[in-house]
């Protein structure tokens, strides 16, 4: 058992009592197998997230050791009004995990090993993608949907949705989740999946942390090949490009396929499409066949055979040098949204001639992800109403703070211009949202979607951050 020199809680004055103030009719806080850290560095440690946009200070962060740690100091949150969230990789941009005047749990203490079946396999939330994925390789196996980034939590992009350039075939991260097993607001321990608390497992996987703390997930698995021919190729204009991407995603020769435009050193967009084919050694796809009947600018192909890991891995690398050059502390006011369709070519046009490419910073590209829309099939996964659509990052990065304050209201016109052409935003944007924009996007599960609130979150304590409710 690990104990801190908190030792319970003066809800009047929204204080902790310390062993050395000694008590004063302040509730007992439970005992834990973790610790619960009130010191300014662990608070200052997560009042921030990767969008460096929002400030908001907790009370406390719980590094929970057990299961029972999260159920307790949950319960005990409810009964003291506090509010109380998970972390994962803090790596929203917009404040959606942070929990002012609250308890941030940081979910990576909380590590168990992962639990195999036939063809899925049981993992902690905390677990990143990449600790995931080097599990199952050692099977054989894969998660059908990873994230361009493996260094997210599994927790965290399921709460959001997750997708990557395979959803076109497989649909987002959170269609393949088998069971999950969770902590209400209530303080409840409970197990749900499609055939039990189907609402709770509705109401959870792309939630936003409104309705359960996911502690563990079961994700179904698929063969994994031992390596990728990863393709980038030249177009000449946007048109182009998104529509090789739309033949790509009917014929299926690759098996993720995404978009990038990057400002031009000489001035205006360069428009990339980023293509891989899996396969398993010693078999080796025809390059020309792959290629064949694309619209790309002949002779600037860029072809690399890389191990599958290696390929899924390649966001790694990219944090790991914007850590070491600082640049990762810098404002990410990202903007993302779900656009259908008929209106892909319009708007994407629209925002590129709004943005001048030399305001761009050189770290994150604008992407364009297509997908079939009938193969995301979670309520709260909110797409347009079209069959296929295209996810549009706009990935910036600004170091002056006022510039990305300007940005944040640009996200928002971009935002209201975008619904017009029936988009649905994707959750981990950097846009302010009020409760009747949550309520329209939420829409026509908005109901279902408040009934479960009440339901497991009657008490209204859980991930303040996105301000849906």
């Amino acid at each position: 058992m690990n104990y801190t020199n908190v030792i319970g809680y003066d809800r009047a004055s929204k204080s902790w009592v310390t062993q050395s103030s000694g008590p004063s009719g302040a509730v007992q806080v439970p005992l834990l197998d973790g610790v619960l850290l009130t010191d300014d560095a662990a608070l200052e440690a997560v009042a921030e997230d990767f969008g460096h946009l929002r400030y908001r200070r907790p009370i406390a962060v719980l590094e929970p050791r057990s299961n029972e740690d999260i159920v307790r100091m949950v319960g005990f949150a409810r009964e003291q009004g506090i509010k109380i969230g998970p972390r994962g990789s803090g790596h929203n941009t917009f404040g959606q995990s942070l929990v002012e005047g609250g308890i941030v749990i940081r979910m990576s203490t909380l590590f168990k090993p992962p639990i195999f079946g036939e063809d899925c396999v049981e993992v902690s939330s905390g677990m990143t993608w990449r600790q995931v994925l080097t599990a199952t390789l050692e099977r054989g196996l894969k998660p059908p949907v990873l994230t361009h980034n493996v260094g997210l939590s599994v927790g965290g992009t399921l709460s959001v949705g997750g997708i990557d350039g395979g959803s076109y075939r497989y649909g987002a991260q959170v269609d393949n989740v088998l069971e999950l097993q969770v902590v209400t607001g209530e303080g409840r321990l409970e197990t749900c999946s499609p055939s039990q608390l189907p609402e709770l497992f509705n109401a959870v996987l792309a939630g936003q942390g409104q309705c359960g703390i996911i502690l563990r997930a079961t994700l179904r698995l698929i063969p994994a090949p031992t390596h990728c021919l990863f393709f980038q190729m030249l177009y000449p204009d946007l048109p182009s490009m998104l529509a090789d991407e739309r033949l790509l995603i009917e014929d299926g020769r690759f098996d993720r396929i995404s978009a990038h435009v990057l400002p031009s050193s000489a001035g205006g967009w360069q428009y990339f499409t980023q293509a891989g084919c899996n396969f398993t050694a010693p078999a080796v796809p025809d390059r020309e066949a792959l290629c064949a009947g694309l619209h790309h600018i002949r002779g600037f192909e860029r072809i690399s055979n890389l191990s599958y890991f290696d390929s899924a891995d390649r966001g790694t690398q990219h944090f790991v040098e914007l850590t070491a050059n600082g640049r990762i502390n810098l404002p990410h006011p990202w903007f993302d949204t779900f656009i259908p369709d008929s209106a892909v070519d319009e708007f994407g046009s629209e925002v590129l001639a709004s943005i001048d490419p030399a305001e761009l910073e050189a770290d994150f590209p604008i992407e364009f992800y297509p997908f079939h829309t009938a193969l995301c099939t979670r309520p709260l996964f909110r797409l347009p109403d079209e069959p296929i659509a295209f996810l549009l990052d706009i990935m910036s990065t600004y170091s002056d703070p006022q510039t990305a304050k300007k940005i944040v209201e640009r996200n928002r016109r971009f935002f209201e211009r975008s619904r017009e052409m029936g988009s649905k935003h994707y959750a981990i944007t950097a846009i302010p949202l009020t409760r009747d924009d949550w309520r329209g996007h939420f829409d026509p599960y908005w109901g279902q979607f408040a009934n479960a609130k009440r339901r497991f979150d009657p008490d209204n304590i859980l991930a303040p951050g996105p301000a849906i409710f």
